[in-house]
């Protein structure tokens, strides 16, 4: 809640101050860090995810309708994975009078921190229905192990005393 008066100088400024973060969370939340490293921006359809975990992996799930297999690229650094996917412009049609043209076409990429490490070479992905579904098998840690102590006499003799 603010205190300040809407006479005040700076209520205006104030207010477009927040306004301006605002824009700026919502297009870092938009920012992803594909596989080439350069950061893009991507403001029309950043891809929605879905993370979760069982007893053995963490399970991403993301929509990618109309792509290919070829077309998507699963990328872990780290504990951030990355996928990105990437849609070529059919032919381009200047002789249509176009009503309607909301097909988008372009780099789509989302990075997400994983919650636990992973051991990426046991990982599988899998395309079904416009559906990814990335399991990323969890790096378990070692079961504990009992180490049983030996005790070694260090004195020669079994501790007499020689006099």
């Amino acid at each position: 809640m603010s205190l300040m008066r809407r006479d005040d100088p700076f209520y205006s400024m104030n207010r477009m101050m927040s306004r301006m973060l605002d824009q700026m969370r919502t297009m870092m939340d938009e920012m992803a860090l594909p596989l080439d490293g350069e950061l893009t921006v991507n403001t029309t359809n950043p891809l929605a995810i879905d993370l979760t975990t069982d007893d053995h992996n963490v399970i991403v799930r993301t929509a990618v309708p109309g792509f290919k297999e070829d077309d998507i690229h699963i990328d872990v650094r780290g504990n951030v994975l990355t996928i990105s996917a990437e849609s070529k412009v059919e032919r381009e049609d200047n002789q249509s009078n176009w009503h309607i043209r909301e097909l988008r076409y372009g780099k789509f990429a989302r990075s997400v921190q994983l919650p636990e490490e992973v051991v990426v070479d046991k990982a599988d992905a899998t395309l079904e229905n416009g559906i990814l579904t990335v399991k990323l098998p969890k790096n378990q840690p070692s079961p504990v192990q009992r180490i049983m102590v030996k005790a070694r006499n260090l004195l020669k003799g079994g501790g007499e005393n020689k006099s």
